[in-house]
């Protein structure tokens, strides 16, 4: 059986393909920012509190961003790409399947 619903192709191809170029290209994105948060010592220069990161949020209407924040995100990080690599690749290797652009 073959799948040649015009809608289905447009679906499949405007949106599935889509969605696994960008979770592979953020699977991608998250193991940079994991080995530079590694590499570079953020960890021991972020404490997990209330300390509040000076990046201009305070003048430019961002939230502010406290250690805390910056240490839960690392943790999503690190648990993202935990799921993507989990039995050999399993969840990575379907979205390499069928990204077009995975941006390695």
């Amino acid at each position: 059986m073959v799948i040649d619903n015009p809608q289905a192709v447009k679906f499949c191809n405007e949106r599935v393909r889509q969605a696994a170029d960008r979770f592979a290209q953020l699977y991608w994105w998250s193991k940079i920012v994991a080995e530079e948060w590694a590499s570079q010592g953020i960890g021991a220069l972020i404490p997990n509190d209330a300390s509040v990161v000076i990046d201009g949020s305070a003048t430019d209407g961002r939230s502010v961003l406290t250690g805390a924040d910056v240490n839960a995100l690392a943790g999503q990080v690190s648990a993202f790409i935990a799921g993507m690599e989990a039995n050999a690749n399993a969840n990575l290797n379907i979205i390499h399947k069928v990204a077009v652009n995975p941006e390695r």
